[in-house]
């Protein structure tokens, strides 16, 4: 059996080489704690039968009609080839429609349709309700501090040469 002191030994050497590896950088970090909150987001999407990327872009779409693929794509942190694969499922579940842009011959804005637009307020009550939910796991403070710290980077890495 390990005594304490033992115990604390070996997590010192242990952090060294966590730190050597990055397992405790923000990097590593983000990326864990990303692949838990989507899986745990599918699930709760699941009995809806949306991935968490066709929610996002139906949200978006729902939120602000006339959207084009590459706006989407942007929004949501993808490129437009993975985004068009993604609409085109929600056209075809008759979620999502496009029509012709007056303006551009080649340019097909997006808009929910009545099913769709009822299917993205289930989906946004569900994520204010997770919403809450963290909220109240981490307290108001940190998740705060957390939004804050987590908009500030994603600014930084979108202009990283803007940063002083």
């Amino acid at each position: 059996m390990m005594t304490s002191a033992s115990q604390h030994q070996g997590l010192q050497t242990a952090q060294p080489t966590r730190d050597r590896l990055g397992l405790d950088g923000i990097g590593f970090l983000l990326g864990a704690a990303h692949r838990t909150r989507r899986r745990l987001w599918e699930a709760q999407l699941a009995d809806l039968g949306l991935s968490a990327p066709q929610a996002a872009i139906l949200r978006l779409v729902t939120a602000e009609p006339g959207c084009g693929i590459r706006e989407l794509a942007r929004r949501i942190g993808t490129d437009p080839m993975n985004a068009r694969r993604i609409v085109e499922s929600l056209l075809e579940s008759g979620l999502c429609e496009s029509r012709p842009d007056p303006n551009d011959a080649r340019r097909r804005p997006l808009y929910p349709t009545l099913r769709g637009r009822d299917l993205a307020q289930a989906v946004a009550d569900r994520a204010r309700r997770d919403e809450q939910n963290l909220v109240r796991a981490l307290g108001e403070g940190c998740y705060d501090s957390l939004v804050a710290g987590l908009r500030t980077l994603i600014a930084y890495q979108q202009n990283p040469q803007g940063a002083s």
